[in-house]
């Protein structure tokens, strides 16, 4: 019985942060592993979702920002490689 009301606590705070703009996969472990609480969490957190276009595109850049790779052309790399090649 605890393990099927864990197993729904996961999914509905994956739906809700899903609703929410969250990431889906990030906060099904979430509730994985705090059951009824990352449910309540889910709720809790702010909305990334906005009616407003400024504050949606504001939002989106900040995402994208954070999730984007390290590119190579970045001057803050640090490499092993001699630059005298």
């Amino acid at each position: 019985m605890i393990i099927e009301l864990w197993i729904l606590c996961a999914i509905v705070t994956a739906v809700i942060a899903t609703v929410r703009g969250g990431h889906s996969l990030r906060w099904l472990l979430i509730g994985c592993i705090l059951g009824p609480i990352g449910v309540l969490a889910a709720v809790l957190m702010p909305s990334l979702k906005s009616k407003e276009p400024e504050v949606a595109a504001r939002r989106q850049s900040e995402v994208d920002e954070m999730t984007k790779p390290l590119r190579e052309s970045d001057t803050k790399t640090i490499s092993a490689k001699p630059n005298d090649q």
